[in-house]
C-alpha cells in the first residue's frame, strides 16, 4: 500500500473520529468501469470505505463531476428517504471520501452465490426501484445537480454512435461498412425521438445488480453520482435487462407486470400498459446497444477484459427487444456485421 493512501486514510480518520488512529489496515476493493478507486479500511472493530476519485477530462455522455456530484446527490437522496451510504469525512483537495461500509453483499454477489434466489432478488430490485420513483416523483426539491441534465435526442444518438463505433467500425475487419451508418442513423434518430418524447423522471442511470447493496435486510444504492432526467423506463431497463444477471423473456415479462402493478407513479404517468411496454423495449434497444459498445471500448481502450463476457447478453437483449417491436429490418441490417444479431442465429 502506498504511503500516500496510508496518509490519506490517517487524515480522514482523524477528521471523522476527532482522534488519532494509528492502527488500521487497508484492503483494495475491486473497481469497475469508473475512474474511482475503493479501499476497505479496518480499525478496531469498525470499518469504512475510502473512495478516491481521479481527476479527469471533460465528462462523457452528459455526466458531471463525479466527486462533487456524489457529495451533492448523497445529501439530496438521503433527504427524501432513499438509502445511500453515509459520508463520514472528506478531503476535497485529494478528491477523497471516507464513506459507510455497507458490506460486499451486492445483489450481483448474492445471486452469484445463490442462483436459485435470482427472481427473488430481482423482485426485490423492482420494489426498490418503485420506491425510488415514488420518492423522486413526490419530492419538493427539483434543483439538484441531476435535474440540470437530461437525456436529449443528441445524447441518445451519441450513445448509439458509440455502439456503432466499437461494435462495428473497430470490431469488423472482413466486411465493408462504409454505407452502413447513414442507414442506421435514420432508424436510431426515430428511436431517439420517440424516447425523448416519452415521460421522464429523475433516474439513477445505472440501477443494476452491482449498484444495489443489501444491508440488514434493506437495499442501499451506490454509484448514483450520474443521476439524470431520463425516460421513466430507463432504470427499469438497467435493472431487469442487466447484462450481469441474465433473465429469460418470460421472466422479464413477469417483472414488467409486477412493476406496473406496484408502481403507482408509472401507472399515473403512462396510463396505458401497451405504451409503457413498447417504451420499455425501445429503451432496451438503445441502452443495451450502448452497453455492448461500451464493453468493447473498455476492453480495447481501458484494457478491462473482464467486460467481454457481457457483450453477448447485451446483444441478445437487443435482438429480443427488436423482435418484440417488429423491427426485424434493423436486425437484417446489423446481422452481417454482428453475428449475435443475425436472425439465422437461434440464440
Amino acid at each position: 500500500m502506498s504511503h500516500s493512501i496510508e496518509l490519506l486514510v490517517y487524515q480522514l480518520l482523524l477528521s471523522y473520529k476527532s482522534d488519532k488512529v494509528f492502527d488500521f489496515s487497508i484492503t483494495p476493493l475491486s473497481g469497475d468501469a469508473s475512474s474511482r478507486e475503493y479501499f476497505r479500511v479496518k480499525y478496531g472493530d469498525e470499518s469504512c470505505v475510502l473512495m478516491v476519485v481521479a481527476q479527469s477530462g471533460p465528462a462523457e455522455f452528459g455526466r458531471g463531476d463525479t466527486y462533487g456530484d456524489f457529495i451533492s446527490l448523497q445529501s439530496d437522496l438521503k433527504r427524501i428517504g432513499i438509502r445511500v451510504p453515509e459520508i463520514y469525512a472528506r478531503k476535497d483537495d485529494e478528491r477523497a471520501l471516507l464513506i459507510e461500509d455497507l458490506s460486499d453483499d451486492t445483489m450481483f454477489n448474492i445471486v452469484q452465490a445463490n442462483p436459485a434466489d435470482r427472481m427473488k432478488m430481482m423482485k426485490f430490485g423492482v420494489n426498490l426501484l418503485s420506491m425510488w420513483q415514488e420518492s423522486v416523483y413526490r419530492r419538493k426539491n427539483f434543483k439538484t445537480v441531476a435535474d440540470k441534465r437530461s437525456f436529449s435526442k443528441d445524447l441518445f444518438m451519441k450513445e448509439f454512435y458509440h455502439f456503432y463505433e466499437y461494435m462495428i467500425e473497430k470490431r469488423v475487419y472482413h466486411k465493408d461498412f462504409d454505407d452502413l451508418w447513414p442507414k442506421l442513423e435514420k432508424v436510431f434518430k426515430n428511436i431517439s425521438k420517440t424516447l425523448q418524447t416519452s415521460p421522464y423522471i429523475l433516474s439513477h442511470r445505472d440501477f443494476q445488480s452491482k449498484n444495489i447493496i443489501m444491508n440488514n435486510g434493506e437495499g442501499y444504492l451506490i454509484d448514483f453520482q450520474d443521476a439524470i432526467l431520463a425516460p421513466v423506463v430507463y432504470d427499469l431497463v438497467s435493472l431487469i435487462r442487466d447484462s450481469y444477471i441474465v433473465l429469460s423473456d418470460d421472466e422479464v415479462t413477469q417483472l414488467l407486470k409486477l412493476f406496473w402493478k406496484i408502481n403507482s407513479v408509472a401507472r399515473e404517468i403512462f396510463e396505458d400498459y401497451t405504451y409503457f411496454e413498447r417504451t420499455f423495449y425501445l429503451q432496451t434497444v438503445q441502452r443495451k446497444m450502448k452497453d455492448a459498445g461500451r464493453f468493447i471500448y473498455l476492453n480495447q481502450v481501458k484494457e478491462k477484459k473482464w467486460f467481454l463476457p457481457y457483450v453477448e447478453p447485451s446483444l441478445l437483449y437487443v435482438k429480443s427487444a427488436l423482435k418484440k417491436l417488429g423491427m426485424e429490418d434493423l436486425l437484417s441490417l446489423l446481422g452481417p456485421y454482428i453475428p449475435e444479431l443475425d436472425l439465422r442465429n437461434k440464440k
